[in-house]
């Protein structure tokens, strides 16, 4: 069957037997399939307060809301969620045979996948960890002969025999030091050094080998590029590379000045504007020859990678390879969907679920780099006063009156497409039903460390807040936030705390 749009992807997925779920920590990331499979189910750990919204599209099992408590407990991933009895009572009552759509795979989830015989709907752990560590991105970017970031892994010791003055030699005044063993996304394990008191600070920060309780054994130095932080989305098929156009990401925005890291993920913005004709031409044939080493390794399906577009230069450098969904779906599907097109999930499920279908790589991949319009941003819980935030936001679409000053709620919707202007915005994905044991702890000691216990019984100072998800560009080239945007964030962050 030749998949050409929307309806042909509903009438092929209407055969398919068993039941499909999505598992993640939050259902919004798992929603895109509602939108042409029936029925959908959703296993997620967090309580949000958009649950009900969200029970509109999908069957939705939520282990916190089940337990009514946070859940607790040191590693707890979707392994842990999946094996959990409430989690296992839930499943068993679904028809057989069962797809789990899964963030990403994990050897314990491996064997319990294989004892329950589920379906993963994921590429191998070992795989997996193996295409997402610094050490082989570099082998392959020196295979491949592409542009490369000036840098090497060095053992962690490295960090406290040298000091700033030799890295500066070698790099120049700015360089980033990354931590391989932190494997979690979104800029953890990340530190940008641009003075020796940044540098003396990370020495001490690192003086115990570890990080985020996680044991240190090396270090990636490498030369700080100053460009425009930007991204693709990919899914591997038999049929070819699926590519979308060059997303501009955010970082490092104001509101995570607080966070001990650096090059904290906040979000997109796809717009009309044009990128250079040679940034978007290298980062489409650097992201092919990517996608079909990995292909020769094993891999298929989604996965991203991460760019920098060094405008003086003309020069496209990649970063690094998110072997996973990455922080821009749901998001970027919603805008296809609101666009006509199909979504790159449709294709990743299709590969794993191994149904024969047939689909016109070119002319898809012609639709993925015509520009789309949109934003969404993640916000963070505010920390430092101790106290929750006691604002519990509805989930749906609000409107900021600029002029006034002021938010009103609009309805109840979750879509880019029910978005009736550009003063209009989404909250979704949050908040949290428990958010005090997100919040950071008071003490800056401990946040300047990395150390704090959440419910993941793991650090993670990046403790989301909530999704806004706008309908129209929300910053510029340079990333400076819209006067709109600034007055959503400090509506949403001045109601935390009443």
């Amino acid at each position: 069957m030749i998949l050409r749009n929307f309806d042909d992807v509903k009438e092929r997925f209407g055969s398919l037997s068993g039941t499909l779920i999505g598992v993640g920590m939050t259902a919004f990331s798992r929603i895109t399939p509602a939108y042409f499979l029936a029925p959908y189910h959703i296993v997620s750990l967090r309580k949000t307060l958009d649950l009900p919204l969200l029970r509109s599209k999908a069957e939705i099992f939520c282990l916190e809301e089940e337990t009514g408590e946070p859940a607790r407990g040191k590693g707890l991933n979707s392994a842990r969620l999946l094996d959990h009895p409430l989690t296992q009572q839930f499943l068993k009552k679904l028809p057989e045979p069962k797809h789990l759509l899964l963030y990403q795979n994990y050897p314990d989830l491996m064997e319990l996948g294989k004892n329950e015989g589920w379906d993963l709907l994921a590429n191998p752990p070992d795989l997996r960890i193996r295409v997402g560590g610094r050490d082989f991105f570099k082998r392959m970017v020196t295979a491949l002969e592409l542009p490369a970031v000036p840098g090497a892994i060095h053992p962690i010791e490295a960090i406290h025999t040298r000091g700033h003055s030799y890295w500066t030699s070698v790099f120049g005044a700015e360089f980033v030091v990354q931590l391989p063993e932190i494997v979690q996304g979104g800029g953890r394990g990340t530190f940008f050094i641009r003075s020796q008191q940044e540098y003396e600070q990370l020495q001490t920060r690192l003086k115990e080998k570890s990080w985020r309780g996680v044991e240190l054994s090396s270090v990636a130095v490498n030369r700080f590029v100053q460009g425009t932080p930007a991204s693709v989305a990919m899914c591997l098929t038999r049929h070819g590379i699926l590519t979308s156009r060059l997303q501009r990401q955010l970082v490092d925005l104001p509101y995570c000045k607080d966070l001990p890291e650096d090059g904290i993920f906040c979000g997109h913005v796809w717009d009309e504007t044009p990128w250079p004709f040679w940034a978007a031409e290298n980062a489409t044939t650097q992201a092919d020859l990517i996608g079909k080493f990995l292909w020769d390794l094993g891999y298929k399906g989604i996965l991203g990678i991460d760019f920098v577009i060094h405008e003086k230069k003309k020069q496209v450098y990649p970063l690094e390879i998110n072997p996973r969904f990455t922080g821009a779906f749901p998001m970027l599907s919603l805008l296809y969907l609101k666009e006509g097109m199909i979504p790159l999930e449709v294709f990743h499920l299709l590969e794993f679920l191994d149904v024969p279908y047939e689909v016109n790589v070119a002319g898809l991949n012609e639709q993925y780099a015509s520009p789309i319009r949109g934003s969404h941003l993640l916000l963070f819980l505010p920390g430092g006063d101790g106290q929750a935030p006691t604002r519990e936001f509805k989930a749906g679409i609000y409107e900021h009156h600029q002029a006034e000053r002021n938010v009103s709620f609009v309805s109840e919707a979750m879509d880019y497409r029910d978005i009736r202007n550009d003063n209009q915005f989404v909250i979704i994905d949050g908040p949290l039903a428990f958010p005090e044991v997100g919040r950071q702890p008071h003490d800056p000691s401990v946040i300047r460390s990395g150390r704090r216990e959440d419910v993941f019984g793991a650090t993670d100072p990046p403790y989301r807040l909530c999704r806004i998800l706008f309908p129209c560009p929300v910053a510029d080239k340079k990333g400076i936030l819209s006067p709109h945007a600034l007055g959503v964030i400090e509506w949403i962050y001045g109601s935390c705390v009443e």
